[in-house]
């Protein structure tokens, strides 16, 4: 009798099996996600329950997966196994577990998949060569098999009898390979062999690097956009008041704060602050009574400090006229400190 999670497997393409991989192994990872993530912020060793349990979680799900696509003896598979549960056996800590699960779980999970493909590609290799009609082929042919679940088995050119592709139908089926799965293949000399094989890790493999691509451009929209945290060199700027100055004409207002933001960045700034709030397009820098609001949150005054990243020669360079014209006809004082390293906050609302 086969489980229920191998009846599962009936019918479904590879796809699917590698996604229901995926999906299993995260779920595990969840169910015990609590206690990795507490015990990695406290350096603490992981309770043995929790160890135990985890280990015997994942350990079990790993070879029933196995034991269902008929890899189980497969070397590299046993292989990998043990070595998963020697590395969750050694970790100490819930950060040293956290990495095993993640890392050693999916890696076995990947070499179990390969596994049950290359053995399907080599049962029906092993039909393919036991075909007497392809046998009686002369000299070098290549032939291509493809199988559907909705129009079947179908060889162009048909060169293998009725009898094979029935077998090498049932195999497939009983194997949960595919809803439709192309195969290439060339015969001589009495032998035949795959032609650019399908690998569905392969595949895998080139979504999870559209994927990390996709991450990265996001996190650099993220940061450009000010939604996320932004370093490098560039200017820090204080304005200061003037000297005992209390009437509304010697102290910073809002109107100061936007001249210099606005020719920060008319001179290439990646992002600026404003009292450490990051600026985004639809940022307010405006006064409410005696304050300076910035994403209508109140900041410090006297200075008022404002950050930049970009060129510190050119940002530095564009405020001379902004500069002049505050502390001449304004008599304020504005301070530029060209930086090597600044972090500006992301936008928090």
């Amino acid at each position: 009798m086969r489980s229920d999670f191998g009846r599962l497997l009936t019918g479904k393409n590879a796809l699917t099996l590698l996604l229901m991989v995926l999906l299993v192994n995260t779920a595990l990872v969840i169910v015990n996600l609590t206690v990795i993530y507490r015990h990695s912020q406290s350096g603490d060793a992981v309770p043995a329950s929790s160890r135990d349990a985890m280990t015997e979680n994942l350990l079990a799900y790993s070879q029933r997966l196995a034991q269902d696509l008929g890899v189980q003896e497969r070397n590299s598979v046993r292989e990998a196994l043990a070595r998963l549960n020697y590395e969750m056996d050694m970790a100490k800590t819930g950060d040293e577990l956290a990495q095993v699960v993640f890392n050693q779980g999916r890696q076995v999970q990947e070499t179990i998949v390969r596994e049950w493909d290359v053995l399907l590609r080599e049962n029906i290799l092993a039909l393919v060569n036991q075909d007497a009609s392809l046998q009686a082929e002369p000299g070098r042919v290549e032939f291509t098999i493809n199988l559907s679940s909705t129009q079947g088995i179908t060889v162009d050119p048909d060169v293998l009898h009725e009898d094979t592709k029935g077998e090498i139908m049932e195999l497939v089926q009983g194997s949960g390979m595919v809803q439709e799965q192309l195969f290439q293949l060339e015969f001589e000399g009495g032998r035949s062999r795959m032609l650019v094989p399908y690998n569905p890790l392969d595949y895998i493999q080139s979504l999870n690097e559209e994927i990390d691509a996709l991450r990265v451009n996001l996190r650099e929209l993220r940061i450009a956009s000010g939604f996320a945290e932004m370093s490098g060199e560039g200017v820090l700027i204080k304005l200061y008041d003037a000297p005992d100055g209390f009437a509304a004409s010697e102290i910073i207002h809002d109107s100061d704060v936007r001249d210099v933001v606005n020719e920060l960045f008319a001179a290439g700034a990646k992002g600026v602050s404003v009292g450490g709030q990051r600026l985004v397009s639809t940022s307010p820098i405006r006064c409410v009574g005696p304050v300076i609001r910035v994403n209508q949150r109140e900041i410090p005054a006297n200075p008022v400090v404002i950050e930049a990243v970009g060129d510190p020669e050119v940002l530095s360079s564009a405020l001379d006229i902004v500069r002049f014209s505050l502390e001449i006809h304004r008599n304020f004082r504005m301070e530029i400190e060209k930086k090597d390293h600044l972090v500006l906050p992301p936008y928090r609302g």
